[in-house]
């Protein structure tokens, strides 16, 4: 098994806690997994504009401390740079479409300008987050050799 297949896996299974419990009751370590897992989710689908319609709050602001932790410190400064577009972070789901649909030809640029830096994967995220669960079985169970 590859690590992104893994990686899948470990994301679907209700013991890690992705969906099943609120981000915000999670341990540290899982919110790590969870928050990274779901901005490249989102933003692999359809950009930060729709990491931002779809994300909570409280996931979106703590992205960049995740990629932190796991030493993907050029992905963090993309993250916080489009989260500055929509400063101060609203803290509610409609607050974060009236600010994206506020923005108009400008702001849609400069968040598309960071989606591209993203893409281009400054850090690898895979094998970083893969390393992040590899270190910790005792939150996440064991990880096969890769």
């Amino acid at each position: 098994m590859d690590k992104n297949t893994f990686l899948i896996d470990l994301s679907e299974r209700y013991s890690t806690a992705l969906g099943g419990v609120a981000f915000t009751e999670q341990p540290e370590l899982q919110q790590v997994f969870s928050a990274i897992w779901e901005l490249e989710s989102e933003v692999n689908n359809g950009g930060f504009d729709q990491y931002f319609r779809n994300s909570d709050s409280d996931v979106i602001a703590y992205a960049p401390t995740a990629l932190r932790a796991i030493s993907a410190s050029a992905c963090a400064g993309i993250v916080e740079r489009a989260i500055k577009l929509i400063a101060p972070l609203p803290p509610t789901q409609e607050g974060r479409y009236r600010v994206l649909d506020a923005q108009g030809e400008s702001g849609q640029e400069q968040l598309t300008a960071l989606d591209a830096e993203f893409f281009a994967y400054p850090d690898n995220l895979t094998d970083l987050l893969f390393e992040h669960v590899r270190r910790h079985p005792e939150v996440f169970g064991a990880v096969p050799n890769s």
